[in-house]
């Protein structure tokens, strides 16, 4: 008997597009896309990972999560890879990307910083559509 799974939508915050962008064009790294298109699948299975940033039901049901990526393109292990910040709203199943960083140039992300992201992206999300 199968059993169908019922996916998430995974939207992109512009600051993640941009950063990823930056990181393939500037940096070479080739396989981030490819990564990053793995990563999709395995959430989209409400498959999450990652070490738990944050977890509330305001104003809806969600939790923040960093995830470790390694950098295939160098080698160098998931200490000196990527990380990816993503936020899952369970009430309408999405999950946004919220930013993403190479650790050899950023040592964390601020919590204010990704709080707003985060804000920014329940808000959308918990709007009404403009009729």
């Amino acid at each position: 008997m199968s059993r169908e799974i019922e996916l998430y939508e995974v939207v992109e915050h512009p600051d993640f597009t941009k950063q990823e962008k930056r990181l393939v064009r500037k940096k070479k790294f080739v396989q981030l896309p490819n990564q990053i298109d793995d990563l999709i699948t395995e959430l989209q299975e409400g498959r999450f990972s990652g070490t738990l940033m944050e977890r509330s039901d305001m104003p809806v049901p969600h939790e923040i999560y960093k995830k470790r990526l390694p950098n295939l393109d160098t080698n160098e292990g998931k200490s000196n890879g990527y990380r990816i910040v993503y936020l899952v709203e369970y009430s309408g199943k999405y999950i946004a990307f919220l930013t993403i960083y190479y650790k050899k140039e950023q040592a964390d992300a601020s919590d204010a910083y990704i709080r707003g992201l985060a804000d920014g992206v329940l808000l959308h999300l918990t709007s009404p559509d403009d009729a």
